[in-house]
């Protein structure tokens, strides 16, 4: 006995060190990022004080100043090019595609601006409340219309007692679909300061479900599964805004007639479609659906890929 916990004790000494090294590199990559956050808004408010002061100058020296901004721009993205994190294991990616955002939003704004320097009748100063923050958490919204109304608070607990934990995929997705329906009337905007910067989110869905449906603000995580399986679901079977994925699952005559003609002539084919992909008896998890699901994207993308390709 004592010679395995001899053994034992090295292993845990392994584990205890591997577990602080994840600690110091989380603690490290959060710094990291706070202080770069920390450049936005300082440069932000640079810019913005910057146009304030100009109120009234001529265009000469809006353009001087657009430079100097521009210039001090780049010098900013010299310096972050040398930072490197590139030894601590999975943030190289994650740090490409944040700058890259973050140059979009920027190279945005300095287009806009010089724009208006060159005589497109918007003054620069009233840019001031378009310049980019730092993002916070992504949400992306998937549905802006919906031919129906969201669900009331007895049909959204119905609707969850039928798809929560193992219930059919088809109960799931029609409980995503109420989701949608309901995200298409809530208001999930950023909210801006008078310097452009962000400095909170409206409620959204979340805000919706909370008042609705209190009781199932625990199981927020889970509803947002059901939400993006329903709006994958309807995605690839050619259905988008104000259809609902619901249709896929049932008619509703009063709902199809508010549709466009276009959805209307579609939909019968891609109702008996999806009837057939819900039927297959391999199909009864989540993660199988999802995964069906995206290789039938996959198929649907390659022929373009392969004309991409040969345009090349």
């Amino acid at each position: 006995m004592l010679a395995g916990l001899a053994l034992l004790l090295p292993c845990a000494t392994v584990v205890l060190a591997a577990q602080a090294a994840d600690r110091a590199f989380k603690a490290a990559r959060l710094g990291f990022y706070r202080r770069r956050a920390q450049v936005d808004r300082t440069f932000a408010k640079l810019c913005a004080e910057r146009l304030r002061d100009l109120h009234g100058a001529s265009r000469a020296v809006y353009r001087r100043a657009l430079r100097d901004l521009s210039a001090e721009h780049v010098r900013l993205e010299e310096e972050r090019a040398t930072e490197n994190l590139s030894g601590q294991s999975g943030a190289t990616a994650h740090r490409a595609a944040a700058r890259a955002r973050r140059d979009a939003a920027w190279n945005a704004w300095f287009s806009a601006l010089e724009r208006a320097v060159a005589g497109s009748g918007i003054p620069p100063r009233n840019l001031i409340a378009r310049i980019p923050g730092r993002r916070g958490a992504p949400i992306r919204r998937l549905c802006e219309r919906s031919v129906l109304a969201p669900p009331s608070r007895e049909e959204l607990l119905a609707q969850w007692e039928k798809a929560r934990g193992r219930g059919r995929v088809e109960e799931k997705i029609r409980l995503g679909s109420m989701l949608l329906d309901a995200e298409a009337t809530v208001d999930s905007s950023l909210v801006r300061n008078g310097n452009g910067e962000i400095v909170g989110r409206r409620g959204g869905l979340r805000e919706w479900i909370d008042e609705t449906c209190p009781g199932l603000s625990k199981h927020y995580a889970a509803l947002m599964g059901y939400r993006r399986l329903a709006a994958e679901f309807r995605r690839e079977h050619g259905l988008f805004d104000p259809a609902p994925a619901s249709l896929l699952l049932a008619e509703s005559p009063e709902a199809e007639r508010k549709l466009p003609p276009s959805h209307q002539a579609m939909l019968p084919h891609a109702r008996t479609a999806a009837r057939k992909l819900l039927a297959e008896p391999d199909l009864t998890t989540v993660r199988a659906f999802r995964a069906r699901l995206l290789a039938m994207k996959d198929a649907r993308a390659a022929p373009a890929a392969g004309l991409r390709r040969r345009l090349a």
